[in-house]
């Protein structure tokens, strides 16, 4: 049985501002500007959402190497 290298984290908007250093409402702002990942829905009512924490690793890595 092969094991798997890669697993999904789903991180809330608390983990994602503290791991970004981005505040919440600038979050918001720049996923409607097209600039920040999406969140994804985890509940058919859409009151529970979170983001791929793979996805956030490589926007924050995109903008560590933009910088250098």
């Amino acid at each position: 049985m092969e094991s798997q290298s890669t697993y999904l984290r789903a991180l809330r908007l608390p983990q994602v501002t503290n791991k970004t250093g981005i505040s919440r409402s600038q979050v918001f702002k720049m996923i409607q500007a097209g600039e920040f990942p999406q969140s994804y829905r985890l509940s058919d009512t859409g009151c529970i959402v979170a983001w791929n924490e793979a996805e956030i690793d490589a926007w924050l890595a995109s903008k560590f190497s933009e910088a250098s």
